[in-house]
């Protein structure tokens, strides 16, 4: 084999490496991505779960206050800091406030 057959083949055989390496990452990207969503998910459900519970009077709000206060971030928190949890108490039920007729 002469000289200029084996760098075309070491070139081909890095092409092909680099290849394979992009479609890995790629790859990778995909499941992290997928797996971000996931998660993303399940913690949305999770809080609708926890405020359809407090709206039906299984869980409290103020335990709904000390869990954000115990785990979440400072951040978070700030989110929470003027939230009223649904109840249907305050006319709040999931979520959305209702009109108060006089």
């Amino acid at each position: 084999m002469s000289i200029v057959l084996k760098s075309e083949r070491l070139q081909k055989l890095m092409q092909k490496k680099a290849k394979i390496e992009s479609d890995l990452a790629r790859l990778e990207k995909a499941e992290k991505t997928a797996a971000r969503k996931l998660d993303s998910r399940r913690k949305i459900v999770l809080g609708a779960a926890v405020m359809k519970a407090i709206s039906q009077g299984r869980l409290t709000a103020e335990w709904a206050h000390q869990l954000v206060n115990a785990f979440a971030s400072e951040r978070d928190k700030s989110i929470f800091a003027d939230f009223t949890f649904p109840t249907a108490e305050n006319g709040n039920v999931d979520g959305v406030v209702s009109a108060q007729r006089e």
